[in-house]
């Protein structure tokens, strides 16, 4: 409040300052609306917007007043503009534009428990490029990233606006789907077989890789979000050792197994 009222001080001054120092107004008004800017961008707003309601018509200070209330609205846009361009690059991932991990575990915990509140299901699907080490290894890590680029594309491309998609490490992707596994199952496969027909340019013609699926619904075994996403790793787990480039669903009565150290 401190950058407000020495704008309002100054404001003052430069009403009293009009008629002996016109050549001062100028100064002292932008200052004001610079403090105002520092102090809030709807109340400076008003201050300079105020001083210019209130200065006598037809006069160089409410013309001043008037520059000084839209400087102060476009500093507040630009800030506020500044602000959400940074919250929302922590939200995204750069390389697939999926959302990162820090938002998606904020989010399986606010479904997770929503479910078990008002009595809904959520599904969760989480993703696995097979043998992406090779794959890099293999044709280097710019194709890998044009490949996981368009594996986020592909993703967005077919879950629906109500899912939720991000990667969370690598390779590793997930989608959070609210509805029964039933509904997930569908989607998971859908998204199988789109990513296994993907090709990215690599030296000497092109590539692509398989994905493995592993999907889990919350049900009565579900006491936290840590549940669900054992669940559904145990089933990714499962697809990883049963072949790969297929989906596997937890099953509906399903207990927290011990850790198990999976394989790329």
């Amino acid at each position: 409040m401190v950058p407000l009222a020495l704008a309002g001080a100054l404001l003052v001054a430069a009403q009293v300052a009009a008629d002996r120092y016109p050549d001062a107004v100028p100064v002292l008004v932008a200052a004001a609306c610079g403090l105002a800017a520092a102090g809030g961008g709807i109340p400076g707003l008003v201050l300079a917007a105020f001083g210019a309601g209130t200065a006598p018509l037809d006069t160089p200070l409410r013309v001043a007043f008037a520059v000084g209330a839209v400087v102060v609205f476009e500093r507040a846009t630009r800030a506020r503009e500044e602000a959400a361009r940074i919250t929302q690059a922590s939200m995204i991932d750069a390389l697939t534009g999926l959302y990162t991990y820090a938002y998606f575990e904020e989010a399986l915990e606010l479904e997770v428990r929503r479910a078990r509140r008002y009595g809904g299901t959520v599904s969760l699907l989480l993703l696995d490029l097979d043998r992406f080490k090779a794959f890099n290894d293999r044709h280097g890590h710019a194709a890998g990233n044009d490949l996981l680029a368009s594996v986020g594309r592909e993703l967005l491309r077919h879950c629906r606006d109500s899912d939720l998609v991000a990667r969370f490490g690598g390779e590793e992707l997930a989608v959070l789907v609210p509805g029964p596994a039933q509904d997930a199952l569908v989607l998971a496969d859908r998204v199988r077989t789109a990513i296994s027909a993907l090709r990215v340019d690599v030296r000497g013609g092109s590539a692509g890789t398989t994905v493995s699926v592993g999907v889990a619904e919350t049900g009565p075994g579900t006491r936290s979000p840590d549940d669900l996403f054992a669940a559904a790793d145990a089933a990714l787990y499962a697809a990883k050792h049963g072949g790969r480039n297929r989906v596997v669903s937890a099953p509906s009565t399903w207990d927290p197994p011990a850790p198990v150290k999976r394989t790329a």
